[in-house]
């Protein structure tokens, strides 16, 4: 998913925010299917966080952007997302993930 996060922000760069959120969607698909039939898994919590820490480095269109800033692509990469952006999708995909494999037997 990063290398088609990277083609599409260096090719559709106006079409990232959608790339963003299928991508968050096979995220919830992937936690559920992964940690759905276990009870306790220490790597449940840090799953979505690692995922989201590796997209975040290999986002071409922030690179792009701040080629001559380079306080401002350093603030955003070792600042902003680690500790605002990344915690609150990571605490979203938990969340839904949670969810479904509580409730998930009601859904289908």
């Amino acid at each position: 998913m990063a290398l088609i996060l990277g083609i599409f922000s260096k090719r559709f760069p106006d079409k990232r925010l959608i790339c963003f959120a299928v991508y968050i969607i096979l995220e919830i698909v992937s936690v559920v299917t992964l940690y759905g039939g276990q009870e306790e898994s220490a790597l449940f919590f840090i799953h979505p966080f690692l995922v989201f820490f590796i997209i975040n480095l290999s986002d071409y269109a922030v690179y792009r952007r701040g080629c001559g800033e380079a306080r401002i692509i350093a603030a955003e990469k070792l600042l902003l997302w680690p500790f605002v952006v990344i915690p609150v999708m990571s605490g979203f995909v938990l969340t839904v993930g949670w969810l479904i494999k509580l409730y998930g037997r009601y859904i289908f």
